[in-house]
């Protein structure tokens, strides 16, 4: 006789056997067989989860791809202070209602030009990486997307070090400060580039023989013939030269918060910058080891922060409901026992004030047996859970060590990353 499989254990073959033949007839993958077991495993494809959940956010990235209203605002609220922002995965929002004490300060820089040329996922998430998702389609379609810089100077904060007592506002959701910025004139295309120097400007306006091949100018800022006349005496960007190129941040101290390593596993190798000492993930596959501290798991921030205080609180809401639950119970069984032995030394035959009285406070007492035990069985229950719920997050937080999957700049490799 042949045995039937229950509905349940039908219905996961079922499942089972789609996910085989969808993984089995899927769009193969793009080189031949050779490159794709060379090729550096994608830790987001193994994992499950974004590239942005999976890098750690870079401490320096261009915003060249920022929509021009955005960079507008940024521009803004710089002049008026420091800048906190909520910077997690490729997600950066300036916290307009945030206000930080300091300001920046201008210096002049000896004009220099830089070209980033991003032919590849890994690098496209380095340099752009609030932008990144968006331009995956682009850089698909055109195999190139290129920055052109004119860089002119650079605005400084004061100090490079802050904690959550120096903002002031709605600062709830800020976890960085922009402590640096960029400022000159870019061009931001697609498609094929020329290589920057004589007879090529930034857009690519005027250029010579070599910038012949089709492109598509996705953004561009400022004037190259106004950065001409900026000098290293300036006080301030030249009009036509102020357009924001690079910003750096840096993480905001969590008072009671914990700090953030990562390893990198790659071969530590790094290209210098132009514009200074830093430095930045080159197109040759080699990279920096990002000190920034975005979290791995991207989950611990104000919100999950609050969520901890909730169930906290919800604990001690139900430990003392339990209690006060307890207390009443005790004192309804005593009124209701002396009620009691009342009503036995008052018999039915002899009524009177106090036999009442011992029937009042009896009702009374069983009243509250039943409200206090339903009560403290809430309290119990409302305590149970939340308590649970609370050591779940406060173990995330605690934690003395955890390891976590990270990919280091460029695909260079897989590193570990260090939660203390």
């Amino acid at each position: 006789m042949a045995v039937v499989p229950p509905p349940q254990s039908r219905w996961l073959s079922i499942v089972a056997t789609g996910l085989l033949v969808a993984a089995g007839t899927g769009c193969p993958k793009k080189g031949n067989p050779a490159e794709q077991i060379t090729n550096t495993p994608d830790l987001a494809e193994h994992t499950g989860q974004s590239k942005c959940g999976v890098r750690a956010s870079a401490a320096k990235p261009l915003v060249v791809e920022w929509p021009a209203a955005d960079r507008a605002a940024l521009e803004a609220r710089a002049t008026r202070g420091l800048v906190a922002v909520r910077y997690q995965g490729c997600e950066m929002e300036v916290l307009t209602n945030c206000t930080v004490d300091g300001a920046y300060s201008y210096l002049g820089l000896n004009m220099k030009r830089e070209g980033v040329r991003i032919k590849s996922m890994d690098e496209l998430y380095a340099q752009l990486p609030v932008g990144a998702v968006a331009l995956e389609g682009k850089l698909e379609r055109a195999g190139q997307l290129n920055v052109d810089m004119v860089i002119i100077g650079r605005k400084e904060a004061e100090r490079a070090e802050f904690n959550e007592r120096d903002l002031q506002g709605r600062c709830d959701e800020a976890t960085h400060v922009i402590t640096g910025l960029t400022v000159g004139a870019f061009s931001f295309y697609a498609g094929a580039s020329a290589e920057i120097g004589a007879g090529v400007k930034v857009g690519n306006i005027g250029a010579g023989g070599a910038s012949g091949s089709e492109r598509e100018v996705l953004k561009q800022d400022g004037n190259e013939d106004s950065c001409g006349v900026a000098s290293q005496a300036d006080t301030d960007a030249p009009p036509g030269c102020g357009a924001l190129l690079r910003v750096e941040v840096v993480p905001i101290d969590k008072i009671f918060g914990s700090s953030t390593v990562v390893a990198d596993g790659g071969s530590g190798s790094t290209t210098p910058y132009n514009g200074g000492s830093s430095s930045y993930p080159s197109s040759s596959g080699t990279s920096t080891p990002d000190t920034s501290t975005s979290d791995y798991d991207s989950s611990w921030d104000p919100k999950m922060e609050r969520r901890r205080k909730m169930w906290a609180a919800l604990t001690i809401t139900g430990y003392g409901l339990a209690l006060g639950g307890m207390g009443a119970l005790y004192a309804g069984a005593a009124i209701r026992g002396k009620a009691n032995s009342a009503l036995e030394t008052n018999p039915p035959p002899e009524p009177g004030d106090e036999r009442q009285d011992a029937i009042r406070k009896a009702k009374l007492g069983e009243g509250l047996l039943i409200g206090s035990a339903v009560g403290a069985s809430v309290g119990l229950v409302l305590a149970v859970v939340a308590n649970a719920k609370l050591k779940q997050l406060n173990s995330q937080k605690k934690r003395s060590m955890a390891f976590g999957p990270t990919l280091v700049p460029n695909g260079a490799g897989m590193g570990a990353r260090l939660s203390f």
